[in-house]
């Protein structure tokens, strides 16, 4: 908090709805919406009332505004230099501002330049050297003396419909330019992911080349309304100044002279992008060439359905949808679905879920959810290195794994949250893998059969919790149910209430988890009470059950890896 000449500097809470909402009126009163942002602060007169403010959204400072009768302070400055100073101390070097451009001689005064600018509103950054340098990269590849296309393109993942737009498009010039979208903020396929697989498709297109993605072509700096996908008073501003900094800077440094787009019969956002490119970009030396989408079953293939189908767990419909490249990727985030499945039953007995930590002290829910996106690329690197017609063995996945437990080990500060879950899954993933990259569609036999070929290439460990239960109490190790491929878990597919599922295998399989906290008698004694509860089931018993095992530390954890396979088994076949 800061005070000066009456007024005070103070951050805006802008989870508090009261200190929110007189920030949207102060903003509305200056003709300006309230985007969202990380981070605000505000200035407030000796009556409290906000007479200027500023915030900060990702790596870009947004709604800057002052009181009409303080526009010939220092406020802006003032403004402008905390939000600066949030930003340096959180890492980010080269902020960005999105203002009106009256506000622009306030930036250019605390060293911003100008990037683009669109009616109404100016794009200015902090770093000068930021802009000139990634053209000077992107423009090493200029080729001179061709007719040069591009096309930016956020392949989030990569569909035939992008396949079937690229090849047609390089059919059109003689060097066609790829751009990917660098600066999307979904999760789904991050930024260096969809480069590799439009790297990895484009690689037998003798003229394309796939160039380095940046903040300056359909990002949040340039076109924050573009992820949000919905049409706002700010959307034609926002296509307008993406579209001013690829005519005024991308286009002439590669040569471009033809941008390419697929058309859009769905994305109301996107066709309306379209629709302003036709008509500004041909003014400033670049013709727009709009070519049809690819369709499958008279349904455009789009990026956001090979998304819905993922997120509901239906492989062979995605791999009909998509290139070879993408398969590994999609199958990586199928087995970190199977994972966050499990982990969000609720209830289960003795086993962190959404209501409690079960008979766990060292986990909880928000921590096992960070061990499962800690194992995203684990999962996605098991896949890449067994597509091949060549089985995968122990070789070639065990240092992926033991990479993998470092991660999850990492993330959770020690605490082993999915070992067992990582062997299993990941077997189960390279046999997918391998199957595809063979020209076959995984089916429960194959499948299964590959999983114990592939389980038959390890050695048995030694010195581990695993192996001294087993040698102790004489029961099977997690690698003798991967060589007789996982018959209790193929069973459970059959079972379509997943509590009911986690009793059978409750019941069926020896959890060596249980015998190392509990001891034999325990084991028997939850493989009983599972049988029995599931003939005559209820999910108000599950909730009794888990209150009991928590207290007597019982953790069905090695049942709990079998139904997230399970899970993930069903969502590939």
């Amino acid at each position: 908090m800061t005070t000066f000449d009456g007024l005070e500097l103070r951050e805006i809470m802008l989870s508090q709805t009261g200190a929110s909402r007189a920030r949207e009126n102060f903003l509305a009163r200056a003709g300006l919406r309230a985007e969202p942002a990380d981070y605000a602060v505000g200035i407030f007169d000796s009556d409290d009332n906000l007479v200027g403010t500023a915030a900060l959204s990702g790596e870009v400072m947004t709604c800057v505004a002052v009181d009409d009768n303080l526009r010939d302070t220092a406020m802006a400055n003032t403004l402008v230099s905390a939000i600066l100073d949030y930003a340096f101390s959180r890492g980010i070097m080269n902020p960005k501002v999105f203002t009106k451009p009256e506000y622009a001689p306030v930036f250019r005064s605390l060293g911003f330049v100008c990037v683009g600018e669109a009616p109404g509103a100016v794009l200015l950054e902090h770093d000068r050297r930021s802009l000139p340098t990634y053209l000077g990269r992107i423009g090493s590849e200029r080729i001179e003396g061709v007719k040069c296309g591009c096309i930016v393109m956020n392949v989030n993942p990569m569909t035939l419909g992008h396949l079937h737009l690229i090849r047609y498009a390089a059919s059109q010039v003689e060097a066609l330019f790829i751009i990917p979208v660098a600066d999307d903020p979904s999760t789904e396929f991050t930024y260096d992911e969809r480069r590799r697989i439009l790297t990895e498709v484009c690689a037998s297109i003798a003229n394309v080349r796939v160039l380095e993605g940046s903040g300056y072509a359909v990002s949040r700096s340039t076109f924050p309304t573009y992820f949000l996908k919905e049409i706002t008073s700010a959307t034609d501003t926002h296509i307008l100044l993406d579209l001013d900094i690829f005519a005024r800077h991308i286009a002439p440094a590669l040569g471009v002279t033809v941008r390419f787009v697929g058309t859009e019969p769905s994305d109301a956002l996107t066709a309306r992008y379209n629709e302003i490119m036709r008509e500004f970009l041909p003014k400033h030396g670049v013709e727009v060439v709009e070519i049809p989408r690819m369709s499958k079953e008279a349904k455009p293939i789009s990026a956001s359905a090979v998304r819905r189908l993922l997120s509901v767990g239906r492989l062979a419909p995605c791999v009909s949808l998509t290139p070879a490249a993408a398969w590994p990727y999609m199958i990586g985030r199928l087995a970190v679905r199977a994972l966050r499945m499990e982990l969000d039953l609720t209830p289960k007995p003795g086993l962190v879920d959404r209501a409690d930590s079960g008979a766990h002290d060292d986990m909880d829910y928000a921590l096992m959810y960070r061990s499962t996106e800690a194992l995203r690329n684990p999962f996605v690197n098991i896949a890449l290195a067994s597509f091949s017609e060549v089985l995968p063995t122990a070789a070639d996945l065990q240092p992926i794994g033991m990479a993998g437990e470092e991660a999850m080990l990492k993330a959770t500060g020690g605490v082993n949250t999915h070992k067992g879950a990582l062997f299993s899954l990941g077997l189960a993933v390279a046999a997918v893998s391998h199957l595809l990259a063979s020209g076959h569609a995984p089916g429960r036999d194959n499948l299964r059969e590959t999983i114990r070929r592939i389980a038959a290439t390890f050695k048995r460990a030694e010195g581990t919790h695993g192996a001294g239960v087993a040698s102790k109490y004489g029961i099977p190790t997690a690698l003798d149910y991967a060589r007789e491929g996982y018959p209790e878990v193929f069973e459970a597919l059959y079972i379509e209430n997943p509590h009911r599922a986690l009793l059978m295998l409750m019941s069926r399989i020896e959890d060596s988890n249980i015998y190392y906290r509990c001891g034999a008698d325990a084991a028997r004694e939850v493989k009983g009470r599972s049988a029995a509860m599931l003939e005559n089931f209820r999910v108000e018993d599950l909730s009794e059950m888990n209150r009991e095992f928590s207290a007597r530390r019982i953790s069905p954890g090695g049942a709990a890896d079998m139904l997230a396979l399970a899970f993930f088994l069903r969502s590939v076949l």
